[in-house]
């Protein structure tokens, strides 16, 4: 009986250790806070460190339409677990790499290295010329391919994307080797050269049809495009003795909605002239010699157009 008792004693007292040794090796959940920094989007660093964007927003009490800036400190919603102690050293790990090694001081802050994963690439992206792009309300993955001559494959993988889910105001980059130099032009011309394109245009043709305005803005856009003049709107207008608005003051005045209008149809691709480099009017041009040197592709109203 009594070597019975002492043989359940043995077995109470191997249990209670076994619990204690068990709850002496604590498991802590790490913080991880997040300083923003110059160029960061949501879109970014919910790829960055394995999120949601809807994770990081509710962690933060982001509301739908409220964007980060720079120096803001965002909480990661990312646990990191330290499963083993020894001697005041913990080894801190990620779900599936090991980070580094550091002592664990409690309330300290601590720098750790996020190991930026690992995905096979699927395509050959080296060479390949992008734009920076902002999202805008409206815009999808698709129409985007479809407007960049892409897939939404390459799309994702440009942007290191894990689903077709883009945010309003996030950056991406949007590929422009399968654009023409023009569309090119009309995705990435300034709201001041746009204006001054439609001030061209205004300046020159204002009395001309419709066709003929988009005619004119098409010849500032070949001249961009071409070898033998300044390669930006800006420049091409302003080359002197080359437009009658720019020498008379013209330039300056307000265009009207019709006159924007041909603007962004020729930043679109319309060419009315069939790639001319030059116009004129015969009834009120100097130096007519000159232009009759040049071939003539069209007359449209009261312009001849040349290249």
């Amino acid at each position: 009986m009594i070597k019975s008792k002492f043989i359940l004693f043995i077995c109470l007292m191997s249990v209670f250790i076994i619990a204690q040794v068990s709850f002496a090796t604590p498991i802590f959940q790490i913080q991880l806070i997040y300083t923003v920094e110059q160029g960061d989007a949501l879109i970014n660093l919910a790829h960055k460190f394995d999120v949601t964007i809807d994770q990081i927003r509710e962690a933060n009490d982001l509301k739908e339409n409220e964007f980060i800036k720079v120096g803001d400190k965002l909480i990661i919603p990312q646990n990191y677990e330290i499963p083993e102690q020894t001697q005041d050293k913990f080894s801190f790990y990620t779900k599936r790499d090991e980070l580094s090694e550091y002592k664990l001081d409690l309330n300290q802050e601590y720098k750790v290295k996020i190991e930026k994963k690992k995905n096979k690439k699927r395509f050959d992206l080296s060479g390949l010329k992008t734009l920076n792009y902002y999202i805008k309300r409206g815009d999808n993955l698709y129409d985007l391919a479809k407007e960049f001559n892409t897939s939404i494959s390459v799309l994702k993988e440009l942007n290191d994307l894990d689903n077709n889910m883009i945010r309003l105001g996030d950056q991406i980059k949007l590929p422009i080797n399968n654009l023409t130099p023009k569309e090119v032009l009309y995705h990435t011309i300034s709201n001041r050269e746009f204006e001054l394109l439609a001030r061209l245009i205004y300046g020159e043709a204002r009395g001309e049809p419709y066709v003929g305005q988009v005619a004119v803005g098409a010849v500032i856009l070949n001249r961009v495009i071409g070898s033998y003049f300044p390669n930006n709107i800006t420049d091409v207008i302003y080359q002197p003795r080359q437009f009658s608005p720019v020498a008379n003051g013209q330039i300056n005045l307000r265009p009207n909605r019709t006159a924007y209008q041909a603007a962004r149809a020729a930043l679109r691709g319309e060419d009315p002239t069939r790639g001319a480099q030059y116009f004129y009017n015969p009834r009120t041009a100097k130096h007519q010699w000159w232009f009759k040197t040049r071939k003539v592709l069209v007359q449209i109203g009261n312009h001849v157009f040349m290249k």
